[in-house]
């Protein structure tokens, strides 16, 4: 699915009090792709990108798809990177300002200090 065909993700409500179907189809579709990436997946438990819980979850498919119709979806989220979607557009068009001096600029993890702090100081940061 083209990501800027995605007006159904803020488009969930009739105004009788139930989903639009095409609310409930993107849904469906939404599910369909986060679980065919394994990589952004922790078992069998996708992230949840409802209002409420704003990807930092992983929850079964049953909770997030009803977490979705009950919150709905974060706000400007037609890009599902948390689930493994790639923004070709953003990558090609800064693709070569991300070089300073012939040296790229790396993007800073959240999550590295924190797993470093938990492992501690034996923690190997190459493989061997």
């Amino acid at each position: 699915m083209n990501n800027l065909e995605r007006s159904w993700m803020y488009e969930r409500l009739d105004g009788r009090g139930g989903s639009y179907s095409r609310f409930v189809t993107g849904v469906d579709e939404f599910i369909q792709f986060a679980c065919s990436q394994p990589n952004h997946m922790s078992g069998d438990k996708v992230r949840c990108p409802c209002a409420k819980y704003q990807n930092y979850k992983f929850m079964d498919v049953e909770t997030v798809k009803c977490h979705l119709y009950q919150y709905g979806f974060i706000e400007n989220y037609f890009i599902w990177k948390h689930q493994g979607e790639r923004d070709d557009i953003s990558e090609t068009s800064y693709g070569n300002a991300l070089h300073v001096g012939g040296q790229p600029i790396l993007e800073e993890n959240p999550y590295r200090q924190m797993i470093l702090d938990a492992a501690g100081s034996n923690f190997s940061q190459g493989s061997s």
